[in-house]
């Protein structure tokens, strides 16, 4: 008899841990995607808790991939993101993904627009903004397509674009991305020669940033701004930001801010009077490809790498390439139905 319970028992217990795993589940994925906003990188290691996550049901499978998708973009990981939108897409028809289908289509656009499939990044942000679903969707998927248009060199576009922007978050009530407007439109500003300009739109963006304490933007903006400082050469200006952006900076897994925080401080500490060594122009070489695009390295040529006299290429112009898997047809035409 005592042998038959005992039997009976272990039967029932692989059942029990069994029911139990997908409330565990679903419980870690809500914790992961609670850190997206304040620290990405944890949401990152909270994903990486859950064991064998291929062989999850298909709808926690996406929002697995989802959810790191979107950690995935503020710290720059773009092997993760090839790897889960590869994941995402081979189930493009199934109805967990339809209805997160403006955040897969964002999160493929912001990969393609960041390995120069420019036309195809806009596509792709087009569809998903066809299948918004909130003005906070449209906001965002707006900021990416001017994104785009930037990277293509049409910033009057770009501008349009960012003041459709401010009018969706302005109806909306929005504020939460006014950081992310001002800092693109600082970039754009930087880009154009118009220094004062980005220097202003930075102060603002971080000052939003600090308000809703998203850290990634406060070391985006942080960093932008101490470059319009050494550029203007405002050092004591700059001496008051980087003690708390470099501790952001350095506890951040974003190895393309961190480049960027190398190269500016390293012309800060040419212009306070120290030489410029052999081992830190060799360090700067290799934090030159770490850069987050091609446009970001012609700032640092133009304002950084001569004055300090490192030997770096000037890129080249940006040459659209063309995006191609058996799952973009999809995305190409884009007929998905609507969320009602």
């Amino acid at each position: 008899m005592l042998k038959a319970i005992i039997g009976l028992w272990m039967m029932l217990v692989p059942l029990t841990i069994w029911a139990a795993t997908p409330s565990q589940i679903i419980d870690k994925l809500q914790e992961a995607e609670d850190y997206l906003t304040v620290d990405p990188a944890t949401t990152l290691s909270l994903l990486e808790q859950i064991d064998q996550a291929e062989d999850l049901p298909t709808s926690l499978f996406l929002r697995w991939h989802l959810i790191r998708l979107r950690a995935a973009v503020p710290t720059h990981q773009m092997e993760l993101m090839e790897y889960s939108l590869e994941a995402i897409f081979t189930h493009h028809s199934h109805p967990y993904f339809i209805e997160k289908l403006p955040t897969a289509m964002s999160a493929l656009g912001i990969w393609l627009r960041r390995h120069d499939y420019l036309n195809d990044a806009r596509l792709s942000l087009e569809c998903a903004y066809q299948h918004a679903q909130s003005d906070q969707q449209r906001l965002i998927l707006t900021n990416s397509l001017a994104l785009v248009s930037r990277q293509l060199g049409d910033y009057e576009h770009a501008r349009r674009l960012y003041g459709r922007a401010n009018s969706i978050a302005d109806k909306a009530g929005i504020t939460s991305k006014n950081g992310i407007i001002a800092n693109n439109l600082g970039i754009i500003a930087l880009e154009l020669g118009n220094v004062a300009e980005a220097e202003r739109q930075f102060r603002k963006a971080l000052a939003s940033y600090q308000e809703i304490d998203k850290r990634s933007g406060q070391i985006s903006a942080g960093v932008n701004l101490l470059f319009a400082f050494i550029i203007q050469e405002q050092l004591l200006n700059y001496q008051r930001l980087y003690g708390p952006t470099s501790r952001l900076t350095e506890s951040f897994p974003n190895e393309t801010k961190q480049a960027m925080l190398l190269w500016v401080n390293a012309r800060f500490m040419q212009l306070e009077g120290y030489p410029v060594s052999q081992q830190t122009k060799a360090g700067l070489k290799l934090a030159y490809m770490q850069l987050q695009d091609d446009n970001v390295r012609r700032l640092v040529f133009q304002h950084l790498a001569k004055p300090l006299g490192v030997d770096v290429q000037l890129p080249k112009p940006v040459i659209v390439r063309q995006f191609e898997r058996s799952w973009y047809k999809a995305v190409k035409t884009c007929d998905w139905p609507k969320a009602s």
